[in-house]
C-alpha cells in the first residue's frame, strides 16, 4: 500500500473508530460571519434557502445560500445564538460581502455583519469517542447536548475566553464543530485530546471518503449542478412563499432529467471521473466524482445518471482511467453503517 492510501485509511480509521479533528474554515478558502441587530433574522430570510423565521436559539443546522440564477453558492453552518448568529462557510471567502450585497438590496439597515476570518478559527472533531472531548468542554452531562444544539462555553486556556460548541457533523458519526478567537489555542487543545483517544488529525482524502459514504453534501460534488439535480431539495423550504435569493430561479426550473446516486465498484478498479456509465448498452449517464481510495475496500463514486436511472440497483458499465471495464451498481445512501449509530454516549 502506498504512503498515499496509507494515509487516506489511517485517516478514515480515525473518523469511523476513534475521533479524527480537521478544520472546516475559515481559511483562505473559507469565511466566518457573525451576524447582529434587530434585522438579522430578517437578512438570513431573505439570503439562506431554508426558512430562519423559526429558528430557536442554541441551534446549528447546514443550509444552501444560493445565487440568482438558483445555483448552488455553498452549503453554509448556521449557529444561532441568543443574541447574534454565526455562518461557516468551508469554502467561499467572501461570506461577508455577499452578506452585505443582500442587505443592501433588501434595504435591510439594522444589521452587524463582522467578519471574523481573521480573528476567528474553527475546528471540528468527529467520531465514535468525539464526545469525550465534547464533555470537558460543558459542565452538564454531554448528551444533553443534543444533534443540531450549540453552547456558548468557557475555553479551556488561561485567557478565559469564550467560545461557542455546535453538534453537528459531517460523517454520519458524533460529530461537534468549535468556533474560537484565534489566541485561544483551542485547535492545539482539540488536537491533544484526540491523541489521547487514539485518533488524530484527517486530511481531505479521509475525510471526503467518510462523507462520500453518508452522502454529506459539503463535498464540492454538486458543483455545477442545481439543487435537485444534486439531491439537496432538503436543504430548501420549498413551501415557502416569500422571496429569497435563488428563489426566483428555483421555482421557474423545470424537473431535473438528471440525478446525483452513489454508485460502488469492486476494489481496485476506480471508474475514471468523467468518463461515460452505460445500462445493458445504452449510455445513461457520466462519472461526476469519484472518492479516495481506501486499498481493499469498495471503490465508491457519485454518477450523474439519466433519470429513472438514478436509483439504488441499477448495474453499470463503465471504464477505468486505463480503460479497462468496470462493473458498477447504483447505491442508496448512507454505504456504510456509522459506529456512533449502535454506540450510545457514555458507554
Amino acid at each position: 500500500m502506498n504512503s498515499f492510501s496509507h494515509d487516506t485509511h489511517t485517516d478514515h480509521l480515525r473518523l469511523r473508530e476513534t475521533v479524527g479533528h480537521y478544520s472546516p474554515g475559515p481559511s483562505a478558502a473559507g469565511a466566518l460571519v457573525e451576524i447582529g441587530g434587530l434585522e438579522r433574522s430578517t437578512l438570513l430570510q431573505q439570503a439562506l434557502a431554508r426558512n430562519s423565521s423559526f429558528v430557536e436559539p442554541d441551534t446549528a443546522r447546514d443550509s444552501l445560500l444560493l445565487n440568482e440564477d438558483g445555483s448552488i453558492w455553498d452549503v453554509v453552518t448556521h449557529i444561532e445564538l441568543a443574541d447574534r448568529c454565526l455562518l461557516l462557510s468551508p469554502a467561499r471567502a467572501g461570506l461577508a460581502g455577499l452578506l452585505e450585497t443582500v442587505a443592501a438590496g433588501a434595504g435591510i439597515t439594522d444589521v452587524e455583519i463582522t467578519d471574523l476570518s481573521r480573528t476567528h478559527a474553527a475546528i471540528a472533531f468527529e467520531g465514535p469517542r468525539s464526545w469525550r472531548i465534547a464533555q470537558e468542554l460543558v459542565p452538564y452531562e454531554i448528551s444533553s447536548l443534543v444533534l443540531h444544539g450549540a453552547v456558548t462555553v468557557a475555553l479551556p486556556d488561561e485567557g478565559g475566553a469564550d467560545g461557542v460548541l455546535a453538534r453537528i457533523g459531517s460523517t454520519g458519526e458524533y460529530g461537534y464543530l468549535l468556533v474560537f478567537p484565534q489566541e485561544a489555542g483551542s485547535a492545539a487543545w482539540v488536537a491533544e485530546r484526540a491523541r489521547a483517544l487514539g485518533g488524530g488529525s484527517v486530511g481531505p482524502e479521509g475525510l471526503d471518503r467518510a462523507r462520500t459514504e453518508v452522502r454529506h453534501p459539503q463535498l464540492g460534488c454538486a458543483e455545477g449542478l442545481s439543487v435537485r439535480e444534486a439531491g439537496l431539495e432538503w436543504l430548501v423550504d420549498w413551501e415557502r412563499e416569500d422571496d429569497f435569493c435563488g428563489a426566483a430561479a428555483l421555482r421557474s426550473a423545470g424537473a431535473p432529467r438528471r440525478g446525483l446516486v452513489l454508485l460502488t465498484a469492486p476494489a481496485g478498479d476506480r471508474p475514471a471521473t468523467g468518463s461515460a456509465l452505460h445500462a445493458a448498452g445504452e449510455r445513461v449517464g457520466t462519472v461526476h466524482q469519484v472518492a479516495p481510495s481506501l486499498g481493499s475496500a469498495t471503490e465508491l463514486a457519485y454518477g450523474l445518471l439519466d433519470k429513472p436511472f438514478d436509483v439504488p440497483g441499477v448495474p453499470l458499465e463503465g471504464t477505468t482511467a486505463d480503460g479497462r471495464t468496470v462493473d458498477l451498481v447504483t447505491v442508496s445512501s448512507p454505504a456504510v453503517l456509522p459506529r456512533s449509530w449502535s454506540e450510545r454516549i457514555g458507554i
